[in-house]
C-alpha cells in the first residue's frame, strides 16, 4: 500500500526508489480513494502535468475504504501521530497489504500496525532491497 508521498516523490524524480517501484510491473501498488485524492491535490500545487498523474494512478489498484470519519477515527487514529494519516492504515489493512510504504515514517506507529495488522511499514528504497534479497 502506498502513501501519497511515494507517488508524489516519484512524479517529481525520475531517479529515486519511488520512481523505480511505481514503473516495476511486478509489485502490486495499491492505493485508496483518499490516497488518490491527495496525490491530485498535491499535484495541483506543485504543478506537476495532470497528464502524468494520471498516466501514473492508472497502474495502481484503487481501493474504496468504505468508512464513515467516525469509525476510521475509532480504529485507526491509535496508529498515527496525525489523524489525517488514520486513512493510510485503514487503506493498508483494508487491502490485506503486506507493507505500507512511506517516506513519512516518524508519522505511523510502526510497531503496532506490525503487531495488530502483520503490515510492514517502510521507506520504497528499503522495500526494494527487501525484495532483492528475496530473489
Amino acid at each position: 500500500f502506498l502513501d501519497t508521498d511515494v507517488i508524489i516523490s516519484s512524479l517529481l524524480s525520475k531517479k529515486g526508489a519511488s520512481y523505480e517501484l511505481i514503473k516495476n510491473p511486478k509489485i502490486k501498488k495499491i492505493i485508496s480513494k483518499s490516497v488518490k485524492e491527495e496525490v491530485e491535490d498535491v499535484s495541483k500545487r506543485e504543478k506537476i502535468k495532470l497528464r502524468e498523474v494520471k498516466e501514473t494512478t492508472r497502474k495502481l489498484k484503487v481501493i474504496s475504504l468504505n468508512l464513515t470519519k467516525k469509525k476510521l477515527l475509532e480504529t485507526y487514529l491509535s496508529y498515527v501521530h496525525d489523524e489525517e494519516d488514520s486513512h493510510v492504515v485503514a487503506g493498508a489493512q483494508i487491502s490485506k497489504s503486506k507493507f505500507l510504504l512511506t517516506h513519512n515514517l516518524r508519522h505511523y506507529k510502526k510497531d503496532m500496525i506490525e503487531k495488530d495488522f502483520g503490515i510492514l511499514v517502510m521507506e520504497p528504497g528499503k522495500f526494494l532491497q527487501y525484495l532483492r534479497s528475496q530473489n
